[in-house]
């Protein structure tokens, strides 16, 4: 069969576009084609899977959203796809996989009710209606489980429509050959001493990730401990206001800003805890990888696989609504408490108990079956 995937854009550092390519790549091991549609694609083209960069640039994501749609639209008219996968909400899929949380609940629990008075509100719950409104024939793909039941409030969705899929953990990114040379290797890089408590954000998108309320964290710790630790930043963001924010909590010199890098399981091991403060995170990957390095976690509650490190018992997670007081609080108990070594034997073990890697295999059988539904309908559109 032929699947079109449609993506507002694809970076090599973003999770749910890696997400996408391994799907993709997951259908064409199985002998069908894919090929991926999108506004911008940034990085190496894979083999095997088609891309097609499709004009949608516009003065907002909404508009570059609805550019996107109809775009998208005629360039898959008549061509004979047996499915339409969506990873932006845009009318008229067949599968849609919901790497966000639902915009509608979130912006009723985190916005202003005049918020919902304006265009960029109405647009964002237009697109959203168009995937799970009632009445529609989009089957849902969706791994942060607890959104389910804010769709189905919102838009009226059938819960018959949702397909729950567990983690897509991609265990052969997190191998390393010795964690202890990869430990030693790059603390050397950055000058780190073997013995310094090393804090670690991971993460594209700094504020919704919460590397400013890291900051402040490490740097109300104690004076002994605050001198001593070390952060460092893994991903693509806005660096400038963080920068000014280090400097005038007088840290500068303790804060690492790596960029993006592709060896982020050494990361894992050269750390000594993972702070994930987010202020909004549908699900948190990072979590879970840490947990599989042995590496403990402070998170959000928020977060959506934050139950994750709760059930491991492999870390600490705030209670919401957020309190920067008890964020402080939490790391320095985090980098001080007898427990940091059940926490890191606790992650691990967890990870090996429970599933939290079929994610691809689960979202191509669900492609698979509805294009086996449908097979040739859009062909019939031309």
């Amino acid at each position: 069969m032929r699947f079109a995937f449609v993506v507002s854009m694809w970076f090599p550092f973003g999770g749910m576009q890696r997400t996408l390519l391994r799907i993709a790549e997951a259908c064409v091991a199985r002998g069908h084609a894919v090929d991926v549609y999108t506004g911008e694609w940034r990085g190496e083209r894979p083999a095997g899977v088609g891309v097609v960069e499709l004009a949608t640039r516009a003065v907002s994501n909404h508009a570059s959203n609805d550019r996107l749609a109809a775009a998208f639209a005629a360039a898959v008219n008549g061509r004979g796809y047996d499915c339409l996968v969506g990873f932006t909400k845009i009318p008229g899929l067949d599968v849609y996989y919901a790497a966000d949380p639902c915009y509608a609940a979130r912006a009723l629990l985190h916005k202003p009710f005049y918020y919902r008075w304006g265009s960029r509100y109405r647009a964002f719950v237009r697109q959203e209606r168009a995937v799970f409104g009632r009445g529609l024939d989009t089957d849902l793909m969706l791994i942060a489980h607890q959104e389910q039941a804010k769709f189905m409030r919102h838009y009226a969705t059938e819960a018959a429509r949702f397909h729950l899929l567990p983690p897509g953990i991609n265990r052969a990114r997190l191998q390393v050959d010795d964690p202890a040379v990869q430990r030693a290797a790059l603390r050397a890089e950055f000058g780190i001493d073997a013995q310094a408590p090393v804090l670690l954000c991971i993460g594209s998108g700094f504020r919704t990730k919460g590397v400013d309320r890291a900051i402040e964290a490490m740097a109300s710790l104690p004076d002994g401990l605050r001198r001593a630790c070390r952060l460092l930043v893994v991903g693509d963001g806005k660096r400038r206001a963080l920068q000014a924010l280090v400097k005038r909590r007088g840290i500068a010199e303790h804060v690492v800003f790596c960029g993006v890098r592709e060896d982020v399981a050494a990361f894992y091991r050269a750390a000594d805890a993972l702070v994930h403060a987010a202020r909004s995170e549908n699900t948190g990957t990072v979590l879970i990888e840490a947990m599989l390095c042995g590496l403990p976690v402070l998170a959000t509650g928020n977060c959506g696989f934050a139950f994750h490190v709760r059930d491991a018992d492999a870390g600490l997670v705030l209670a919401e609504p957020f309190s920067q007081p008890a964020l402080n609080a939490a790391l320095a108990s985090l980098l001080t408490s007898a427990r940091r070594p059940d926490w890191a034997a606790n992650g691990p073990a967890y990870c090996d108990r429970v599933d939290l890697y079929s994610l691809i295999e689960r979202a191509a059988d669900v492609i698979i079956a509805r294009g086996e539904r449908n097979r040739g309908r859009h062909a019939a559109r031309a």
